[in-house]
């Protein structure tokens, strides 16, 4: 191997080794700057937690007049 071609792979690997460290550290700035930027998710948060709500209140509702109508037949069938 001629001094020539180990200096051109060593220079090709040396420069692959800090593009990969440039990247990798902008990757990380760029990672604080959109912390900082955080989307508000509270308002999206309260509608849903009070859509569940709602949905609770009709479930509690279904449920009650589906056993209402069961326990109306089986006292009638009883008497």
């Amino acid at each position: 191997m001629s001094k020539k071609s180990k200096y051109d792979l060593k220079s090709r690997l040396h420069s692959k080794l800090l593009g990969g460290a440039a990247l990798a550290a902008g990757g990380f700035s760029a990672g604080s700057a959109f912390a900082a930027d955080a989307v508000d998710t509270s308002a999206i948060v309260a509608t849903i937690a009070a859509a569940g709500t709602a949905a609770a209140a009709i479930g509690v509702a279904v449920l009650s007049m589906h056993y209402g109508i069961k326990l109306y037949k089986w006292i009638k069938g009883a008497g």
